[in-house]
């Protein structure tokens, strides 16, 4: 085994920065030689490991690329702050669609759904009113509301049925 930690994986490290095309096998091989024994496990996992750093390096640099060029140049403004900005010199009513399209003039790519939350978090767009308590009343589709039928219920009461009030009603409509 390798004596103090650390020094298997660097061992490996330096044998595939000599070697990048060996198996882990060869290298199990090759630093037993050297006197420094390792596990094949550990020979997978450090060139896994490699891999990964150096795929993330590989990516890192376009992104980065991408995000400064997508500032426009502007050191620490981010898009955020771009379409706050664009957003306050703009007349109201403001809309993602105009936002996007000047920004783009800047050359900064934005999407409308950013640029949307962006401003709902401003205050800038409307929001849509719910439904209050204290609906209107209800009116039957022959015109009557709550308040004439609780009229007309007390009326029925009054005369004592329902046939005596059809009876006055129509007399009443003889009357005319």
């Amino acid at each position: 085994m390798a004596k103090t930690r650390g020094e298997g994986s660097t061992a490996i490290r330096a044998y595939f920065s000599k070697n990048p095309k060996a198996t882990a096998q060869e290298v199990v091989d090759a630093l037993k030689a050297d006197g420094i024994t390792v596990k094949i496990g550990l020979v997978y996992n450090v060139k896994a490991l490699g891999k990964k750093k150096k795929s993330a390096k590989k990516n890192a640099g376009p992104k980065a690329a991408k995000s400064a060029a997508s500032t426009n140049g502007s050191a620490g403004a981010t898009k955020a702050d771009q379409i706050r900005d664009q957003a306050k010199s703009m007349p109201k009513p403001v809309r993602p669609k105009d936002v996007v399209a000047a920004l783009k003039e800047r050359g900064v790519d934005v999407l409308h759904t950013h640029v949307s939350q962006i401003l709902a978090s401003m205050g800038m767009k409307k929001k849509r009113k719910a439904a209050v308590g204290g609906a209107a009343p209800a009116v039957a589709s022959n015109g009557l509301n709550i308040d004439d039928l609780v009229a007309a219920k007390k009326l029925v009461a009054q005369v004592g049925s329902v046939e005596k009030v059809r009876e006055a009603l129509a007399a009443l409509a003889r009357l005319g």
